[in-house]
């Protein structure tokens, strides 16, 4: 497990930096080398936010590519015969229901027709995760980034599944740390839950045992979905997909609606 904890250390480090690059790496790596168990998710977890919330200011980046790279090293030797399939299946597109109806941060009632004639990349999390959440922001931010002038033909969403603690400040607040174009949505937890059944996700609190009733993750789908202007859902793109592969099928899609 300790090569686990490095390589979530590291990551911490590249997130607290905004080095999404490297904090991809190392997530594929993870996703990719190490056995998926709970135990070994938690570890890395753990050990990243540790590493994002230490003080100190972000070295050199050529410093810690070489600590992202030897962390993946030791990793692997430490599970040399673990392979896993890095490209999450998405599920067909005739099991997604796109329709949802939530809030925004200002208590606006917002849903899917309120963006039609843009595409929509969306994406599911809550504010208080310690890696996947502001690991894909990241990632979303930087496709916008990349995307140039086209990033308007695009509107990114983030929709909340702990709506008990993510109040509308928090989760302003917490999209605007990120690209101050990403909406935040929120809800009812009925309203949630029934739109994350649409889009097929999946999530639950996970409490230690003895904490207090506060105390939880949210273990959830990770990834981000794409619909197109006319509302149609067009794919999932995996978690830890690096950003230029995102942008250059985000892209693809643009091209095909003048």
């Amino acid at each position: 497990m300790a090569a686990v904890e490095q390589l979530g250390s590291v990551n911490g480090q590249a997130l607290a930096c905004k080095q999404v690059a490297l904090s991809s790496q190392a997530r594929s790596a993870l996703i990719a080398v190490a056995p998926k168990t709970r135990e070994v998710g938690e570890a890395f977890e753990a050990a990243t936010n540790k590493a994002f919330l230490a003080p100190g200011g972000c070295g050199d980046r050529k410093r810690l590519a070489a600590e992202v790279d030897a962390a993946i090293v030791a990793l692997r030797l430490a599970y040399p015969a673990t392979r896993h399939d890095t490209a999450a299946s998405p599920p067909p597109a005739a099991e997604i229901v796109t329709r949802y109806l939530l809030q925004d941060v200002a208590g606006r009632a917002v849903s899917d027709q309120d963006f039609r004639g843009r595409f929509q990349l969306l994406t599911f999390g809550y504010t208080s995760c310690p890696d996947v959440c502001p690991t894909t922001l990241l990632e979303m931010a930087a496709v916008l980034k990349n995307l140039g002038a086209d990033a308007k033909r695009v509107q990114p969403l983030f929709i909340t599944v702990d709506p008990e603690r993510d109040s509308p400040a928090v989760l302003k607040t917490y999209v605007n740390n990120f690209d101050s174009r990403i909406v935040a949505l929120s809800g009812s937890p009925e309203l949630i839950r029934k739109v994350a059944d649409n889009y097929k996700v999946r999530y639950e609190k996970v409490r230690d045992p003895g904490a207090a009733p506060e105390h939880y993750v949210v273990d959830h789908t990770a990834g981000m979905y794409l619909l197109g202007p006319d509302g149609r859902f067009l794919a999932k793109f995996a978690y830890a997909m690096p950003v230029a592969e995102l942008t250059r099928r985000i892209s693809e899609y643009l091209k095909t609606v003048p």
